[in-house]
């Protein structure tokens, strides 16, 4: 990917980009808390406002593809702003609903826009910046990302508690407006590519289906049951809309996804490794709470400090690890710290009611560290060898792999957890004694130092792109 023309400060198209990123990734962790305030708001139970958070989740996920392509077409900063704004003016929606059903239509429309910022976030920055300074920026923006999840559940609870809920919406919309005005500055040197083709409007629908009946079903089978005629019945659909769309994209002119950008080895198995690595990383993150408060009886307060450890790790490691992958470049890293998560892994698969906090705050360090280091390179990798022409695509191509990754980190474990506990697919079985909670948990963990070890071995035959990093 080239330089775009008349770059612009690299500080400002970062500091655009991390403004945006922050945004978009601290709604996605600032609402959980006050879903039960605002069911009690408007008088609904939690099947019904967690839809508040499902809309958005689904949204996001079904339209990167869809976003990266246009940003393709039409100037990936053109896109970008457009995110922004959409956005921003989803959560000034979100903040005046008057009803559930307005504030699951406004959190559609802010994730509309969160989907074009996240897509095209990546590929923006790869566009914008030279490539000795790629992997700094994207670990600069994986800080920022860290730190929007971390800061989220806190900010999002002392909003609702003295400023009630709506402001957790309306805080965005200074960041976004802010954000926007900035991005009008890159806006100027955004080439709109000749010969962009039309838009493959078929391709669009059938992958927002095939991914929305696919990830609803992943993240509600924990609590459904994965034998129930409603998650067999989604997932049939999906893989059917997967059938679909893969046909069309291989006869349409101008596809959604050009398939070929899987023909480069390092593009496909670096998109592999980093939905492993983050189905393990976001797996462990969602048990984690499960052993310290019923294992080990440990107040919320203080989980909430703990699960804190590996964000810090996060926010300190990743521009160094980018600093390192621009020089020395992604493979040899990638592959440590996918060894480092699985060592991790295995340290956790030991814990049980009666271990030691030292060790526990280790291996919360470890783990953050681990995915740390590894997501900048492998980022850096994967946009480095997605190819010039569809830029937009790579990145969200990506950023959606990864996103169904995180979910399915959380039904891998939970399922091999509670099947370890009870032989069941019930979230009754969270319930079980503290004996039977560590025998689960423990096989969990196990079972992601495997899948830890296997990005490790997808790491060191993972090619690095075609162009070399600089050495300085």
């Amino acid at each position: 990917m080239s330089v775009l023309p008349h770059r612009q400060n690299d500080r400002v198209v970062l500091a655009v980009i991390c403004l945006a990123v922050f945004m978009a990734d601290l709604d996605s962790s600032i609402v959980n808390i006050s879903l039960p305030t605002i069911a009690a708001a408007f008088h609904v139970d939690l099947g019904v406002v967690s839809w508040v958070v499902m809309a958005y989740l689904l949204v996001v996920t079904g339209l990167m593809l869809a976003f990266g392509r246009l940003g393709d077409m039409l100037g990936l900063c053109r896109v970008f702003t457009s995110g922004l704004i959409l956005f921003t003016a989803g959560s000034f929606f979100c903040a005046l609903s008057g009803s559930i059903e307005i504030l699951i239509a406004s959190r559609v429309v802010q994730g509309i826009g969160g989907a074009a910022i996240l897509a095209i976030a990546p590929a923006l920055l790869a566009a914008s910046l030279p490539e000795q300074r790629r992997g700094w920026a994207l670990g600069i923006m994986m800080t920022v990302v860290s730190f929007a999840i971390a800061a989220g559940p806190i900010l999002g609870g002392f909003l609702t508690e003295y400023a009630g809920w709506p402001w957790i919406f309306i805080i965005n919309v200074p960041v976004g407006i802010a954000a926007a005005i900035l991005s009008v500055r890159i806006v100027g040197g955004d080439p709109v590519p000749q010969q962009a083709g039309q838009f493959d409007t078929a391709g669009a629908v059938l992958i927002l289906l095939a991914l929305t009946t696919l990830l609803y079903p992943v993240s509600q089978g924990l609590y459904l049951g994965w034998t129930s005629p409603v998650v067999a019945g989604c997932l049939l659909v999906s893989l059917f809309a997967f059938v679909l769309f893969w046909l069309h994209e291989r006869r349409c002119t101008n596809p959604l996804v050009d398939l070929r950008l899987f023909s480069s080895p390092a593009y496909l198995r670096g998109n592999m490794a980093g939905m492993l690595l983050l189905l393990a990383f976001a797996g462990a993150i969602f048990l984690l709470p499960f052993y310290f408060e019923l294992v080990r009886g440990t107040s919320t307060d203080v989980v909430g400090l703990l699960l804190g450890i590996p964000a810090v790790a996060l926010i300190v490691c990743g521009p160094v690890a980018g600093r390192l992958s621009d020089r020395y470049g992604s493979r040899g890293l990638m592959a440590a710290s996918a060894a480092l998560s699985a060592a991790t892994m295995y340290l956790f698969s030991l814990a049980d009611a009666s271990t030691g906090l030292a060790f526990l705050i280790i291996a919360l360090l470890l783990l953050g560290v681990g995915i740390g280091i590894f997501v900048p390179p492998n980022m850096r990798l994967i946009l480095g060898s997605g190819g010039t022409e569809s830029g937009g695509v790579a990145s969200a191509v990506m950023m959606t792999i990864r996103t169904a990754g995180a979910l399915f980190g959380v039904a891998v474990y939970g399922t091999i957890a509670m099947q370890a506990i009870a032989g069941s697919a019930t979230g009754q079985a969270m319930t079980a004694a503290s004996g039977q909670m560590v025998s689960g948990i423990q096989a969990a963990f196990l079972a992601g130092a495997v899948i830890c070890l296997a990005v490790a071995v997808i790491s060191l035959f993972t090619p690095e792109p075609e162009t070399t990093p600089s050495p300085e």
